[in-house]
């Protein structure tokens, strides 16, 4: 009861303070709790009203200790210039006012930040899905540290936060180190860092640049059947955007088939097949990526060739070249019903030799080729000249003569026979008839 009696006993000295105007100033300080940038400049104003005379005023902190300002006073008014603040500024100041022995003060909090500039980013060389990378991310002079976070972001999905627990009473660098282990489904996105002062909820985002990192194609079949329609496009994750070129490789410099991520084979070839490659490319780095295009169907007509120009004679040396220039075939050189070669269906050629050829030899000859589409086969008739043997052989000449000198006498005794036979003939008939 005592303690009412207190409070009514004070509230009435105030309203007799008031009526006999023994407190009738009144005091203003503005700005009420600023809150500013690390070496911005700072005004406090005291002013005090209904005062007759001069006011005396006086400035202080809240532990009567003050670094630093430059005070003017005018009359009524008092003002605290802060020209180049610093986190020594970040106090509570008070501003006292005397009018005619009366007293007032008021106070002010002073909050002094800093947070100068973005997020800083090394650029990264890539980002390859399913490996882990470590990414930094460093804010310069951060003033309070504890009321700072950092976020690390992809796309608009937060992979990590994380707040500074120590305190400084300075302005601080603080890097934020992340291992992260992107995605399939994270490519395509930025991947960024956003640094907060919760203090005035001030934010600042800076996104990464790094090279083209996963490639990936939108069609796993890269098989196009013969005079179809081919299109596969690349992917790239980077930033800034890579561009991507097409090339198709070969023996002599890679041939650019596109400059756009899409390569478009329109009615498909057998010039056609083989690697392509997707190069991709930005300021950061760049990465490549091959692709085997395979055109199929039928194969072509084989061609048949004899090494000879000319008939080959019996006992020469000779080749039969079969050889396919159409997509993928097993070759094969054959007689009827009797197999010779059969190719490697990698490669597009076969070849058969003989040695010495016979007259058995000669005949049709067949080259095949043959895959899942169908069939083809050309022919060639290969005839083999017999070798010509010498009637009169120098090993015979001792046998020949005598036997035919042998064949003269003969004939020549037989003559000299006949003619002796007849004369004796006449003679007889002669002597008969004398008789």
């Amino acid at each position: 009861m005592s303690g009412v009696k207190c409070i009514t006993f004070a509230l009435w000295i105030n309203i007799l303070s008031l009526i006999t105007g023994e407190n009738y100033f009144k005091l203003e300080l503005s700005p009420k709790d600023p809150m500013i940038h690390v070496g911005e400049y700072l005004e406090l104003t005291c002013r005090v009203t209904d005062c007759p005379v001069n006011v005396t005023f006086a400035w202080r902190t809240a532990l009567d200790k003050f670094h630093g300002g430059e005070i003017k006073n005018e009359h009524n008014v008092s003002r605290l210039l802060i020209r180049n603040s610093s986190v020594i500024h970040s106090i509570r100041v008070v501003c006292k006012a005397t009018c005619q022995q009366k007293q007032q003060e008021k106070s002010s909090k002073i909050q002094i930040f800093s947070f100068p500039e973005d997020p800083i980013l090394p650029k990264i060389k890539s980002l390859i899905a399913n490996q882990e990378q470590k990414l930094i991310c460093t804010v310069h002079n951060i003033y309070p540290l504890e009321k700072f976070q950092i976020e690390w972001l992809r796309g608009n999905k937060t992979l990590h936060e994380e707040e500074p627990e120590a305190i400084f009473d300075h302005v601080h660098n603080y890097s934020s180190v992340f291992n992260y282990t992107p995605s399939v489904d994270d490519l395509g996105k930025n991947i960024s860092c956003k640094a907060t002062l919760k203090l005035n909820n001030q934010k600042r985002t800076t996104t990464a640049e790094y090279g083209p990192g996963t490639i990936t194609v939108s069609n796993n079949n890269t098989s196009v059947k013969l005079g179809e329609r081919l299109e596969i496009t690349c992917h790239a994750d980077g930033n800034p955007k890579p561009t991507i070129l097409w090339r198709k490789l070969g023996e002599t410099e890679p041939e650019l088939q596109s400059q756009n991520h899409k390569l478009i084979i329109n009615n498909a070839s057998w010039s056609q097949t083989g690697w392509y490659r997707c190069d991709v490319r930005n300021d950061v780095g760049s990465q490549q990526m091959r692709v085997k295009v395979t055109v199929v169907g039928p194969p072509n007509i084989p061609k048949i060739q004899l090494s000879h120009r000319e008939e080959p004679k019996e006992g020469e040396s000779i080749s039969i070249f079969c050889s396919s220039d159409g997509g993928p075939a097993e070759l094969k050189l054959y007689r009827p019903s009797q197999s010779i070669a059969t190719g490697d269906p990698n490669k597009s050629a076969v070849l058969l030799n003989i040695s010495s050829i016979q007259i058995t030899d000669a005949g049709i000859y067949i080259c095949e080729a043959k895959n899942d589409f169908g069939i083809e086969r050309s022919t060639i008739n290969i005839t083999v000249q017999a070798a010509q043997h010498d009637i009169w052989r120098k090993s015979d000449l001792p046998v020949a003569i005598p036997t035919a000198v042998g064949s003269v006498s003969l004939l020549t005794a037989a003559v000299l026979l006949i003619r002796h036979c007849r004369k004796k003939a006449e003679s007889d008939s002669t002597n008969i008839t004398l008789d």
